[in-house]
């Protein structure tokens, strides 16, 4: 038997609250995206190996999950395609939840997805992540009770899933830079906020009143300023671990190219490097155009590339 687990990246709008006074943390905006992509296949095997790319981390991760279901896997694993670490796109969770979809699904397992998203650290902070693994499309997620670590981690739930246009597409725009924060250093960052109350009104006021009015109309003018505000607001949470609203010194000025060239809305994805901007027919190919000349003009190598929405979540495939 073989499984193919495919996992879609998805884009990181922002968070609601990190104020534990006001009510529940890290609930979170986002949207799955049809690229790029994590691709797994598990093959029966009378043993265990991981080969390809990043084949250390799937194997930590399928030892884990060993170790939480009781069982010695019987798999040959073969990561076909991966999502850039640390970009911004949610690889390590796209990782994590192939992995162990692949791996149940061979042993003829239950796979609750957010069973084994708990058991992989997965989840601990926002939710979008999962719920794009599980369903793709718009997500807003309800956040946790608290902020410090739990012993058990429960992945959030999901207030608002709706699917996303079809012809609203996004510009990826990726300058090969140093990665985003991760691990440690980003938990460090989470505790340091101190209150961040005024943030949190007016991302959630600009969320209920805006961005969802807007998305349900399929109004991408309103939705995309929306996104803008919520992306801005959600820098200011990090201002001083990130030395403004972006990590990087040019992203601001990066994502005024994208406005200007006509995209509706833009932001950076979780950490970056990834920037975006909303687009439709009418505006892709002079975002893309003006990202192109933004990394010649500043001699960056990286890339822009447009990518469609996923409204379907991620696809297993069982050959026999």
């Amino acid at each position: 038997m073989k499984i193919t687990v495919t996992a879609h990246a998805r884009l990181h709008f922002g968070f609601t609250n990190l104020t534990p006074e006001l009510g529940t943390v890290y609930g979170s905006v986002g949207v799955g995206l049809k690229e790029p992509f994590t691709r797994i296949t598990a093959t029966s095997a009378a043993d265990f190996s991981v080969h390809g790319p990043r084949s250390e981390q799937v194997a930590e991760y399928a030892t884990r999950l060993a170790k939480q279901y009781g069982i010695a896997w019987n798999a040959h694993l073969m990561i076909e395609d991966t999502i850039d670490r640390h970009s911004g796109l949610g690889s390590g969770t796209q990782t994590a939840l192939a992995t162990a979809a692949a791996l149940l699904h061979l042993h003829g397992m239950d796979c609750d997805i957010r069973t084994a998203a708990g058991a992989l650290d997965r989840g601990l902070r926002s939710g979008v992540g999962i719920a794009t693994f599980e369903s793709g499309g718009f997500i807003l997620d309800g956040g946790h009770q608290r902020l410090d670590r739990p012993e058990v981690i429960v992945p959030s739930n999901v207030l608002v899933h709706h699917d996303f246009p079809e012809d609203w597409h996004f510009v990826l725009f990726l300058p090969a830079v140093k990665p985003g924060l991760s691990g440690k250093n980003e938990g460090t960052v989470f505790h340091e906020l101190g209150d961040t109350r005024a943030i949190s009104d007016a991302i959630c006021r600009t969320v209920l009143l805006n961005m969802l009015p807007a998305l349900i109309n399929k109004d991408i003018e309103a939705f995309g300023t929306a996104l803008t505000e919520v992306d801005t607001w959600t820098g200011h949470f990090f201002n001083k671990a990130q030395g403004g609203t972006y990590r990087e010194a040019l992203a601001h000025d990066a994502v005024e190219n994208l406005l200007s060239a006509g995209a509706y809305g833009v932001g950076q994805s979780s950490w970056g490097p990834c920037l975006y901007g909303l687009v439709d027919s009418r505006t892709e190919q002079s975002v893309v155009r003006a990202g192109k000349e933004f990394l010649t003009a500043h001699g960056l190598d990286g890339t822009v590339r447009v990518v469609r929405p996923n409204n379907s979540g991620a696809t297993i495939r069982v050959d026999d």
